[in-house]
């Protein structure tokens, strides 16, 4: 397997004191990541779920980036993942555990179970289909309602550090691979939530990410 590299793992992996803010350019939000009780490609975002003979209500979390447009820029068509970061936040109840399960080949840097600073090897195509990122499993203590899973744009550390990104909406940041000479180029997305056992109507709306890859014009659509 080819290595991601340090460049790219510095520019969105690694805390990035390290890297000058010159070293990468904001090209807009492309695509978002569901959040869903089932793996890609059908996508559950609403679960109902009673606890177990044990007493411990069990589910599984799966994050995918989907509707990432192909777009073509200064490093030609962007077409691979060479890493990512998102974080997941979990409201309505407090879990008993969390784990996460990559599925993709990776390298890891998060502090925590729900955060994600993720380098692929190699890159994984983007474009066309639903990228399967990673899998949470929890389980809480009892029964739960309304527990609402979305991404917190507090957990991008890049996106502070990289000009441009603040204030487009991101939840979750991604570049591409060493090999295309894509690794400087940082792309935002927008989330889509899911909620566990709701008592009424679920709360379903996105996060959007407003500052879209046509108005920063980087890259454009191919």
């Amino acid at each position: 397997m080819r290595s991601l590299g340090l460049a790219a793992l510095s520019l969105l992996v690694l805390p990035l004191a390290t890297a000058p803010a010159a070293a990468s350019t904001f090209c807009g939000c492309n695509g978002e990541v569901a959040l869903s009780f089932t793996p890609a490609p059908e996508l559950t975002a609403v679960l109902e779920q009673a606890p177990d003979a044990q007493g411990l209500t069990r589910v599984e979390v799966h994050a995918v980036l989907v509707d990432v447009a192909e777009l073509e820029g200064p490093r030609g068509v962007f077409q691979d993942l060479g890493g990512y970061e998102l974080e997941l936040r979990i409201t309505g109840a407090e879990p008993l555990s969390v784990s996460k399960q990559h599925l993709i080949p990776y390298r890891d840097f998060g502090a925590r179970p729900t955060q994600c600073l993720v380098g692929t090897t190699p890159g994984e195509p983007v474009v066309g289909q639903p990228l399967a990122l990673v899998k949470w499993q929890l389980v809480f203590q009892g029964e739960v309602e309304d527990v609402r899973f979305d991404l917190d744009p507090a957990g991008i550390i890049s996106c502070e550090r990289t000009p441009g990104c603040e204030g487009s909406g991101a939840s979750a940041m991604y570049v591409g691979t060493v090999d295309a000479r894509q690794e400087g180029y940082i792309f935002a997305a927008g989330a889509r939530p899911a909620v566990l056992n709701p008592t009424g109507e679920p709360e379903l709306e996105p996060q959007p990410c407003t500052r879209g890859f046509a108005e920063v014009g980087v890259y454009q659509e191919r």
